[in-house]
């Protein structure tokens, strides 16, 4: 086989166009999410099988690189998330058999993250905004501790268009059954070209016995879940410190679960731990009310303090109208007073300045009574003869 081309079975089954590209594919991150049904879901000792639609779906979200299983359970839905870089190699099998399902084992770097479906809030028009928060293991701890998961399809489910956009978008796809010889001889240039077609970037590998032990425990649970509690807190953003909604939401519903955990493997533990949470919310509740209060009176005197501000300053503004009108009546009071009293002054000085004329006459007077009083001693007594 000449170096360089790629054989007509791998190149049919990968995608490839003949110069070395890959045909008919959009690229997947502008392609929509693929969600498959699946039959039987099979994770270690763990099995859960399909009773309805939309029970178990497998789902391939091209443009977030992410692979999820989605599970309904009485109206709620969790669901298992790795990301495509966690894969190390997804092996299909096509059922043989008139009626076989196909069957997909998959083997994961790493456990995935688990989610549960949160009570959805009503957004602008009416709308259901579904929002997801991390919980613990839903599987009895068999899919934190198991790398392979097995999944059964209806035949043909998984179609030629899913198998390229998965060698495509990277994924190690092994081919067994029908055709699996072509296949198989082909996986070597399949993980080549799906490395390359992740521009270059290698795939972090996990040792198999850096793994969990197949065993599960409330430890365990409770790691798992500090894990996703800090990545919830990363990928948020929420702030480690100060007043932040979404910590106080993420704290509650890692509390929550942790409960859970506490109460399933010690009831009583469980239900002193659920008290001690309510006598805390409780609490919390409490400071908050008595917060909310004080910010609503202090608004309340503000608001009053406000208008009383407003009128004292008009009654104000009047009185000093007032106090500068009698100002001006107390000046012109004074101005009266004082004209009054220099005129009684001058009156004064007039009544004791004498005349001139009148100090002559009487200095005139008195020289009058001198004289006749001279002339009176001076004038002959009369004879007593005579």
């Amino acid at each position: 086989m000449a170096a360089g081309r790629t054989p007509p079975a791998v190149a049919a089954m990968e995608g490839y166009d003949a110069g070395g590209g890959f045909a008919d594919i959009a690229d997947p991150a502008e392609s929509s999410a693929d969600h498959i049904p699946v039959k039987r879901l099979t994770i270690g000792s763990w099995h859960l099988l399909a009773k309805y639609d939309e029970h178990v779906l497998l789902s391939f979200y091209w443009a977030e690189r992410k692979l999820v299983w989605e599970v309904l359970h009485l109206g709620v839905v969790r669901k298992m998330e790795v990301d495509f870089e966690d894969l190390v190699q997804a092996t299909l099998t096509s059922g043989g058999a008139e009626g076989e399902p196909d069957k997909l084992a998959i083997e994961l770097h790493r456990p995935p993250r688990f989610f549960k479906e949160h009570p959805s809030s009503a957004v602008s028009g009416g709308a259901q905004d579904v929002n997801y928060v991390y919980t613990t293991d839903f599987t009895n701890g068999q899919a934190s501790t198991e790398n392979r998961h097995v999944l059964l399809f209806d035949r043909g489910a998984i179609t030629t268009e899913h198998t390229k956009m998965m060698s495509y978008s990277g994924i190690r796809l092994v081919h067994e059954g029908a055709g699996g010889a072509d296949a198989k001889g082909g996986s070597g240039q399949m993980q080549r070209q799906g490395l390359l077609g992740r521009s270059g970037g290698g795939v972090h590998a996990m040792s198999a016995h850096l793994r969990q032990p197949p065993t599960s425990s409330p430890r365990l649970d409770a790691i798992i879940l500090q894990d996703q509690l800090k990545r919830e807190m990363r990928e948020r953003q929420a702030r480690y410190m100060g007043i932040c909604p979404v910590r106080e939401r993420v704290y509650a519903n890692v509390l929550d679960e942790l409960t859970a955990c506490v109460g399933a493997d010690a009831p009583k533990r469980g239900a002193l731990l659920r008290r001690v949470t309510a006598e805390a919310r409780m609490t919390i509740d409490a400071y908050r009310t008595v917060f909310e209060a004080s910010i609503e009176f202090g608004s309340r005197k503000l608001t009053q303090a406000r208008e009383t501000k407003g009128s004292l300053a008009e009654q104000i503004e009047e009185l000093e109208g007032g106090i500068g009108a009698l100002q001006k009546e107390v000046s012109h009071l004074e101005a009266l007073c004082e004209s009054l009293e220099h005129r009684e002054q001058q009156k004064e000085l007039s009544y004791e300045t004498r005349n001139p004329e009148l100090i002559a006459l009487e200095e005139e007077q008195a020289q009058l009574t001198s004289l006749l009083e001279v002339l009176r001693l001076s004038k002959p007594k009369p004879d007593a003869k005579g």
